[in-house]
């Protein structure tokens, strides 16, 4: 049964970044492909080929324009083609990254990476059939475990798990992420894998790997919660209170875990003892907010008044933290649901 507080906590869960936590980021912040990291070599390739200008794309990045630039130099370097492909792709132009690539591919029609970026970029289009379908050539075509060929396999094998998950193919999606895993230990595959294995009920396989990415990977906060949510579901309700009490014990931001616990507890039919767990999360959150009176630190409190039943309380609180910040869409969002607006 949800509590009052999650009926009223704002937002769904997002579809995650499968390969966030795989690649590294430009200069300007941006995520990029994880061929980024892989050494392109200078290939001599006759001919010269048309570049297009920066200023054929209104509204284009420095970097792209930069690599244009350079392109216009050097219109026979592969490394270049391939790198403002995938700047294409991580600004959303699709049709000019696939472009970029089939040039990339006249210069070098060897080049195995290209089937891997262009995957990537029919993935991102949502061409889950074209995108699989290179994913599965490249596999097929570089079984190679060293160094970056190897990361490239791991992005591929994600990437083609995820396509299988969201579009029903659980098992085979499973299958893509354990092997992946066996390569390389990312949060974002363990947490894909046990979605995959919870949306096929299989709830004891689900908490293995989550308990397998916190040994390999540390204290992550995402796969405990992950785990807790599962132990939760598998009645598992001790475990789930040894959990929360490790992070009560690690953590500064002690207030949801208070609410957490009691939530537990009230499961557990320890009415008191939940009881108790409010109280001590009301006090943790007065204490928060005797030193930062924040508007987030309105809401926390809003929120462990309305898990004790205090709902005037939590709207003055909630109004409160509206006008110290007008934008703050959560803290108005749970006021108009309180108000019944």
């Amino acid at each position: 049964m949800k509590t009052l507080i999650q009926m009223l906590s704002r937002g769904k869960e997002s579809r995650p970044q499968p390969l966030e936590d795989l690649l590294p980021q430009s200069k300007f912040g941006r995520r990029c492909s994880l061929l980024s990291i892989i050494p392109l070599f200078m290939l001599a390739v006759s001919g010269t080929l048309f570049v297009g200008t920066a200023a054929s794309h209104p509204g284009v990045d420095p970097e792209i324009e930069e690599v244009t630039h350079e392109l216009e130099e050097e219109p026979n370097r592969v490394d270049l083609w391939i790198q403002r492909g995938r700047l294409y792709r991580s600004g959303g132009a699709f049709n000019e990254s696939l472009k970029d690539f089939e040039q990339a591919k006249q210069l070098a029609p060897d080049k195995k990476e290209l089937i891997l970026e262009r995957g990537l970029t029919l993935s991102a289009m949502g061409r889950d059939v074209d995108a699989e379908v290179e994913f599965g050539r490249f596999l097929e075509s570089e079984s190679s475990s060293s160094g970056d060929l190897n990361r490239a396999r791991v992005v591929a094998l994600a990437e083609r798990g995820h396509i299988r998950a969201r579009t029903g193919r659980e098992e085979s999606a499973i299958a893509d992420f354990t092997a992946a895993l066996e390569m390389r230990p990312a949060v974002g595959l363990y947490l894909a894998r046990g979605k995959a294995q919870e949306s096929l009920g299989d709830l004891d396989a689900a908490a293995a790997g989550y308990r397998e990415g916190l040994a390999k990977i540390g204290n992550v906060i995402s796969l405990k919660k992950a785990l807790i949510r599962v132990e939760t579901a598998r009645n598992r309700y001790d475990e789930v209170l040894r959990l929360i009490d490790e992070e009560l014990a690690r953590t500064s931001v002690k207030t949801p875990w208070h609410l957490h616990r009691a939530e537990i507890l009230t499961l557990m039919g320890q009415a008191q003892a939940a009881r108790l767990a409010r109280q001590q999360a009301l006090e943790e959150t007065n204490r928060v907010l005797g030193r930062r009176p924040t508007a987030l630190n309105r809401v926390s409190r809003a929120k462990v008044y309305i898990a004790m039943g205090n709902v005037d309380a939590a709207k003055r609180d909630l109004q409160l933290a509206v006008q110290i910040a007008p934008h703050f869409a959560e803290a108005g969002e749970l006021l108009r649901k309180l108000e019944g607006r």
